[in-house]
This record gives structure tokens, C-alpha cells and sequence, in this order.
């Protein structure tokens, strides 16, 4: 598998979803369903009866489970799916914060990861405590059908807080960003599509620096394409052929 052709295969399905939006102990780390080249290129459209992008379903879900009842939730699902000329889109998020009580301070330190841009998928774990579990798990599956938007609250954006404990989770301004912070504990999932020069790039990480922590941070998404329409065939053969024309003597 080309790693650079999924990663502009990604880039390229976030570039889509943002678009119709803005108009209307650690686990296996990274799962992806493997494809050859002639299907990346066919999500581009880079040849005769390629595939076309049709749908788009991004859930995401972080949280933290801190000694003294503290915790932390954030959750949020984005579907895309193309409707003739246009998309249906829908999105539900939501937030959940609470301190809980006789919490230990924090007696760790871990810095530097939430620094780090990735063209592609990045994952950072870094632990400081006793005691602490933390996974980041990452899924890609390409699909006929990305479901429906069932129990949607069409909320784009969620944020609770209390007590030093906050959650919060956005979609828009090119991506994705859901943060937790609790005391000992932050993490985070980011989606940008801009990241280092329009490559596009998926973050996950997560710093524990207490005890007896347990977090995690997850990401699954599905991407549906279908076999592109004979008629829009013809209309872009028409096209290059035109285009084509533009090159020749006069």
C-alpha cells in the first residue's frame, strides 16, 4: 500500500467533509483496511471508472477516569453523505465534566508531544505516574453505506467544565479538535486539514502525569464510494477531450 496516497486519500475526504459542513496500556494503535493504488487513485477520480466519494462518517470519543470519582467525556459524530448535486450532513457532539473529589495532585511531568504536526496519523502516549492506562486507537474502513443519522442532536460544538475538569469538542475551522483536561491527565484528538502545508494530518495523544489513571482516546472512520455514473463518464471525457484541443497549433 502506498502510505502517501492514503494520507492525500484522507486529506482529501477531510477537505470534503469541512467543505459541506461549512456550506449546510496501549491498544493496537492503528487499524486501517488495506486497498492497492488503483483504488486510492479512483477516490481521486484519476482514471476511466474510477470510484467517486459519496459518504463520510467520522465518530470520535475521549475519556478519563481519575481516583475520587473524577472523570471526563467528550463524544462526536460527523456523516456526509452526497445527495444528487449536493450533501446531507449531520452532526451530533456532546461534553461531560466532573471533579469528583479527594483527587491527588498530580506529581509527574509530560511535555513536548502536544507540539508535534503529522502529515497523516500521529499517536503519542507519554506516561509520568504509577498505575496509569492509556490507549489510542485509530480505525479507517471504506464502505458501500455509512448509515443514517439516527439520535443526531446537530449540535457542531460541545463544552462542559467544573471543579479544574473540562471537555470540550468542535467541528469546523478545517478539521476537528476534542480536548479533556483533568488533573494528571490531558488529552486530545485533533483532525486538520491544513496541517503542514495542506497535507492534512490526524493527532491523538494523550499525557498522564497522576496515578491510577485510566484513559483512552478512539477514532473510527468510515469512507463509502461507488462506481461513478456513466453519464458523468461521458461529461468528463468530453472535458479532457476539449481540454485537450486547447494544446493544439493554430
Amino acid at each position: 500500500m502506498n502510505r502517501r496516497a492514503l494520507s492525500r486519500a484522507l486529506c482529501a475526504a477531510f477537505v470534503a467533509v469541512v467543505a459541506a459542513v461549512e456550506a449546510a496500556a496501549a491498544a493496537p494503535p492503528v487499524r486501517v483496511e488495506v486497498v492497492d493504488d488503483a483504488t486510492l487513485a479512483g477516490i481521486n477520480g484519476k482514471y476511466l471508472g474510477a470510484n467517486m466519494l459519496v459518504g463520510l462518517r467520522i465518530d470520535i470519543v475521549s475519556s478519563v477516569h481519575a481516583p475520587g470519582q473524577t472523570q471526563a467525556h467528550a463524544a462526536g459524530s460527523l456523516l456526509v453523505r452526497r445527495t444528487g448535486a449536493g450533501y446531507d450532513v449531520a452532526v451530533d457532539t456532546r461534553a461531560h465534566a466532573e471533579p469528583g473529589a479527594g483527587a491527588p495532585s498530580p506529581t509527574g511531568i509530560a511535555t513536548g508531544g502536544e507540539a508535534l504536526q503529522v502529515a497523516g496519523i500521529g499517536q503519542v502516549t507519554q506516561i509520568a505516574g504509577n498505575g496509569n492506562a492509556m490507549s489510542n486507537l485509530t480505525t479507517i474502513r471504506f464502505v458501500s453505506n455509512v448509515g443514517t443519522a439516527s439520535g443526531f442532536n446537530g449540535a457542531a460544538a460541545s463544552a462542559a467544565a467544573g471543579g479544574g475538569v473540562s471537555a470540550q469538542i468542535a467541528f469546523g475551522n478545517g478539521g476537528v479538535r476534542l480536548d479533556l483536561n483533568a488533573p494528571g491527565a490531558l488529552l486530545g484528538q485533533h483532525i486538520d486539514t491544513h496541517a503542514l502545508h495542506g497535507a492534512g494530518g490526524v493527532m491523538q495523544i494523550g499525557q498522564l502525569t497522576g496515578n491510577g489513571i485510566v484513559a483512552h482516546n478512539q477514532l473510527h472512520l468510515q469512507i463509502a464510494t461507488e462506481l461513478m455514473p456513466s453519464l458523468w463518464q461521458h461529461q468528463l471525457g468530453v472535458q479532457q477531450a476539449l481540454s485537450g484541443l486547447q494544446g493544439l497549433s493554430r
